[in-house]
């Protein structure tokens, strides 16, 4: 009788924890479906979502630790209150609200990728999918009723800014293409998903994104070993290339657009040249152009409209060398899922997404928006599946160790 008793006791007890269980993967995959759903709304929802993850994770011992425990974490949080107290220093307010806001999209980041599964990664996917044909027919309302009155109005959709809506709509034909070869049955669904963001790519008539998202899907073909596809892709480019500047007036901004545009970034960039070296060490924090651009007659803007500038002005030869530690270890990680065949597709998804951002990155900051970085935390969060064995593996000091002579590490993981 003790013994039926006991055997009922451990029944319940295991079915509790195991309801326990399925609550907590229920909770985490509609946390991140409402931080996807939140970047095709009014940036101040995805701000809230971000936020409140953040905090969640900080106030919450166990989510903390298994957010945190991710290699060179505290590193970069360093670095993250460094930023803060220079921005202070020179009375930079506006860079110190960035400075939390890119802890809290960090930590919102590291946590989503603690908590991410492939089932939940690939949903967020395909809401994401979904958002950008929402976007785009809210583009295609903006383009038709201020036609009129504005014909070369560059639609921003969701956004604030047409080039934040370029670099969305990189990120989403990277992730239809990636889902196209990891849910064929749906191929025709994301096909239309590629097309009908081509078409808002166009509308955005923004060179930049579209150099990136050229280069990024080549190299995604190329990584998959599609080299016809790759091939025909690139012949298809060049050809409507040949076409624009046969006929210029279908390059929705006009051709001389691109020489006014040049023009603007060498304003812009004298400008910033002339700010680092005033403050060549540690910057004056985030968003720093804005406060140097009268000084130096530059272009009023936002930002540097080139990465590495805009990290040298907003942070210096110091934040430079703190920045490019933090993803020379990430792509170390990156690399070793790649020795290891964990997740191969999500690995080449996501090194497409980080060429967008860099080849981007030489002409604009995009990537420094709550919206687009919400967009790539998710698609960085994939590096978090089955990634036991590299996380610790990856310590201080050494920055990048060698496993390649270690047989029994090897972790295999298919997709």
């Amino acid at each position: 009788m003790t013994a039926i008793i006991q055997a009922v006791k451990e029944s319940i007890r295991f079915d509790f924890f195991q309801r326990v269980q399925l609550i907590c993967a229920d909770f985490d995959r509609s946390l991140v479906l409402l931080l996807a759903a939140s970047i095709f709304a009014p940036f101040y929802f995805s701000m809230i979502i971000v936020v409140g993850i953040a905090l969640m994770t900080m106030v919450n011992c166990k989510k903390r630790v298994r957010a945190f425990e991710a290699p060179y974490t505290k590193f970069l949080f360093l670095f993250l209150i460094i930023t803060f107290f220079v921005a202070a220093i020179y009375d930079n307010y506006i860079g110190m609200a960035y400075s939390i806001l890119i802890y809290a999209v960090v930590s919102c980041a590291l946590y989503i990728r603690s908590i991410m599964t492939r089932s939940i990664f690939n949903q967020a996917m395909d809401l994401i999918c979904v958002g950008s044909i929402i976007s785009l027919f809210v583009a295609l309302y903006q383009k038709a009723s201020s036609f009129a009155s504005a014909p070369d109005y560059r639609p921003v959709s969701v956004f604030t800014n047409t080039n934040y809506y370029g670099m969305i709509i990189e990120f989403v034909v990277l992730i239809a293409l990636y889902r196209i070869y990891t849910n064929s049955e749906l191929s025709a669904f994301y096909f239309a998903v590629i097309g009908l963001n081509f078409i808002g790519l166009y509308l955005t008539a923004s060179f930049s994104s579209f150099t990136a998202m050229f280069s990024a899907v080549t190299l995604m073909l190329l990584l998959k070993k599609k080299n016809k596809v790759a091939m025909i892709f690139i012949l298809s480019v060049g050809i409507l290339v040949a076409l624009l500047t046969v006929f210029p007036q279908l390059i929705p901004r006009g051709a001389e657009a691109i020489d006014h545009t040049f023009s603007q970034r060498l304003s812009i960039w004298t400008a910033s040249v002339k700010g680092i070296e005033q403050h060549p060490f540690f910057g004056r924090g985030a968003m720093a152009y804005q406060m140097i651009y009268q000084q130096f007659s530059g272009y009023k803007t936002y930002h540097c409209h080139n990465i590495i500038l805009d990290i040298l002005l907003n942070f210096g030869v110091t934040g430079l060398a703190a920045i490019g530690i933090y993803v020379g270890v990430q792509a170390k990680l990156l690399l070793l899922r790649f020795r290891n065949h964990i997740f191969m597709d999500m690995n080449i998804l996501m090194t497409a997404a980080a060429a967008a951002v860099f080849v981007h990155g030489l002409t604009d900051v995009t990537i420094l928006w709550i919206q687009t970085g919400a967009l790539f935390a998710l698609i960085y969060s994939s590096t978090g599946i089955g990634s036991d064995y590299i996380d610790k593996n990856v310590r201080v000091p050494s920055l990048l160790p060698d496993y390649s002579g270690d047989p029994v590490a090897a972790l295999y993981l298919k997709n």
